[in-house]
C-alpha cells in the first residue's frame, strides 16, 4: 500500500510502505500525511487535492481583467448617503441629467436610486453625483491598466503572472 505525504516547502512525496516511526520523525516539521495524489497535474489545498489552474494567455488574462472592471464599474457606489447605480445605462442617464440641470440651474430632478427608492435631487446633487460615478468608472479603468501593465508572460508558454501577486 503507498502513502502520500505533503510539506509546504518540500512538496509530496509517497512512500510504499508504512513509514517507520524513525522515519516519520526526520520527516521536517509541518508534514502531513494526505491522500494520494490523483497525477502531476494536482495541487493541494491544504484540504484536498485539485486540479492545478490550467495556463493562461496574456489575451485571454486581459479579457479577464476587462470583464472584471465592467463587473466593478457596474457595481454601484454610494454618494452622500444616497446608493447610486453606474451600469452604462445609468450613466448616460446621469451624464443628460447633468447636462439638463447645467442648461436649467434651477431645475430639480426625481431620480431612482439603486434601492428603488425616488429622490427630489438639486442641480448641485445631479453634478455631485456625475462627478462621483465619473471618478467611480475613471478608478475603474485606472486599477485594470495598473494590473495590465503588471502581466507578462513567463518563459513557460502560455503562463501568465500578475506582478506583485
Amino acid at each position: 500500500m503507498e502513502y502520500g505525504f505533503f510539506h509546504p516547502a518540500r512538496g509530496y512525496w509517497q512512500t510504499t510502505d508504512v513509514p517507520s516511526p524513525e522515519a516519520l520523525a526526520a520527516y521536517p516539521e509541518g508534514t502531513v500525511e494526505v491522500p494520494l495524489r490523483p497525477g502531476a497535474d494536482h495541487v493541494w489545498t491544504g484540504e484536498s487535492w485539485d486540479p492545478a489552474p490550467l495556463p493562461i494567455t496574456r489575451d485571454q488574462a486581459l479579457a479577464a481583467l476587462k470583464t472584471a472592471r465592467d463587473a466593478a464599474i457596474a457595481r454601484g457606489i454610494e454618494v452622500d448617503g444616497l446608493r447610486v447605480q453606474t451600469d452604462d445605462l445609468s450613466q448616460s442617464r446621469l451624464t443628460a441629467a447633468a447636462l439638463a440641470v447645467q442648461l436649467d440651474p434651477g431645475s430639480t430632478v426625481r431620480w431612482k436610486l439603486a434601492t428603488g427608492e425616488f429622490v427630489v435631487l438639486t442641480a448641485p446633487q445631479i453634478i455631485a453625483l456625475a462627478l462621483a460615478v465619473r471618478a467611480h468608472v475613471q478608478a475603474c479603468f485606472n486599477r485594470e491598466a495598473d494590473l495590465a501593465e503588471a502581466i507578462r508572460v513567463t518563459d513557460d508558454p502560455g503562463t501568465v503572472v500578475i506582478d506583485g501577486f
